[in-house]
């Protein structure tokens, strides 16, 4: 196997070797060498692919797998330079425009060069925004690079440099399944991350990939296959990346939680609590929500900030009773009416009632937000009418089922003794026949 591997060595570096001899000596048709995939290699790749296993070689061979090179564009468009020049100092020379390795703010500057033009975009991709460069101005990366720290985020950061994707391409670092792991690779390092610090002055933490990978959206997302599901840049922003902060958390939040937002705003919380939905369900391990959060239990997360005794907690038993015997009287309802189907009875209208049920116990699982139990119990007092009136039908089938046992069982006694009549009255004509 050594053998074969050091042969294919061989054989790639002829090849490299070869094209730039090409390029030597075959002018400018030469200094456009196609590959196998039809990819038109500039003299900017073709020398660059020939030194080896090198850091130098790296770009060349990355950007044949390049979103900008499948849309024609070569090293030139972010380099600058002469592509078609053998000689390195005519390639780089003052006259052709040569950048070299843009660093910094520089990144941005080149990369928004396209992305921020209206007109080029429209050709090359119509639908992609074009602010990505202003909405990095305003993110704490940016930020701080003015500042003069080079080692915050850039594009080529999460994008990569010269082997970019789609976003909607899986092997790209900021597909969704992909964001939390390139956020990860500064901010769960805690060498890179020493020193940096929250806006109150604590050190930043590096366990937000260990807690969100513990998290229900991190399952949503990977284990659902749900795409939608949050990961870094939906609550943090991804151009404009910067903390929700204390006064949009539950805006954030409720970017996806529609509902239970509008409900804290009507809460007697929403002028206490200092981090929102966080100080009862954690920002990156966030669990799912369970009834025993509400009330005073001990899985309860009222009692955090109640005392027992005080009015708030009285509120929270309260509502946690009244979904709790929404709750049970559903679950008893269902059981009699799947009893009553068992048997063969119709109930198909007291099973769609028991959804109805069900969805005043959502209603009444997302109105508790606004920690006011006068305007939960409506909602439950709704759901336990609907249960109620399935329970009446319940147990009329019931009733119904019992009169038909009844009649079944007489009627089978009935026809029971009609053949035992007819047995013997058969037994005494068959003596009389044979009597002489």
């Amino acid at each position: 196997m050594r053998s074969h591997r050091t042969i294919g060595a061989w054989l790639a570096r002829g090849v490299w070797a070869a094209a730039v001899l090409l390029a030597l000596v075959g002018g400018q048709d030469a200094a456009e060498a196609a590959d196998q995939t039809g990819h038109v290699k500039t003299q900017c790749e073709i020398c660059h692919s020939g030194l080896g296993r090198t850091a130098a070689a790296l770009p060349a061979l990355q950007f044949r797998q390049d979103v900008h090179a499948d849309k024609g564009f070569t090293c030139v468009d972010c380099h600058g330079g002469d592509p078609r020049a053998a000689d390195k100092q005519q390639a780089k020379g003052p006259s052709t425009g040569y950048r070299g390795r843009p660093t910094g703010a520089g990144i941005v500057t080149t990369c928004a060069r396209c992305h921020s033009d209206a007109e080029l975009m429209r050709r090359y991709a119509p639908t992609q925004r074009i602010d990505q460069a202003s909405e990095y101005a305003t993110s704490v990366h940016a930020r701080r690079l003015a500042a003069g720290d080079a080692r915050v985020a850039t594009c080529i950061s999460c994008h990569g440099a010269h082997g970019i994707r789609l976003v909607s391409d899986a092997k790209s670092p900021v597909y969704p399944l992909n964001v939390a792991t390139t956020c990860a690779a500064c901010h769960a390092n805690e060498a890179y991350m020493k020193g940096e610090r929250l806006a109150g002055g604590a050190q930043l933490p590096t366990n937000q990939l260990h807690d969100y990978q513990a998290s229900i959206h991190y399952r949503a997302l990977t284990k659902g296959n749900d795409l939608s599901a949050p990961t870094c840049n939906d609550c943090h922003g991804n151009h404009g990346a910067a903390p929700p902060g204390v006064g949009a958390v539950a805006n954030v939040c409720g970017t996806c939680h529609a509902v239970f937002a509008a409900r804290f705003e009507q809460s007697t919380h929403k002028q206490i609590f200092d981090r929102a939905c966080v100080e009862c369900h954690g920002n990156h391990a966030v669990q799912p929500s369970s009834d025993e959060m509400l009330g005073s239990g001990a899985k309860a997360v009222c009692v955090t900030c109640h005392s027992p005794g005080d009015n708030g907690l009285a509120a929270a038993d309260k509502m946690r009773g009244g979904i709790e015997r929404l709750k049970g009287d559903i679950a008893h309802a269902r059981a009699l009416v799947d009893r009553v189907a068992n048997q063969g009875m119709e109930v198909s209208d007291q099973a769609l009632a028991l959804g109805e049920a069900g969805n005043r116990l959502t209603l009444a699982r997302t109105e508790i937000h606004a920690a006011n139990p006068a305007s939960l119990d409506p909602i439950v007092a709704e759901g336990l009418a609907i249960v109620a009136g399935v329970d009446t039908a319940g147990q009329a089938a019931l009733a119904e089922l019992r009169f038909r046992r009844k009649g079944l069982f007489g009627s089978l006694a009935a026809i029971l003794v009609v053949v035992v009549a007819l047995g013997i009255k058969i037994r005494e004509l068959d003596r009389a026949r044979r009597s002489p």
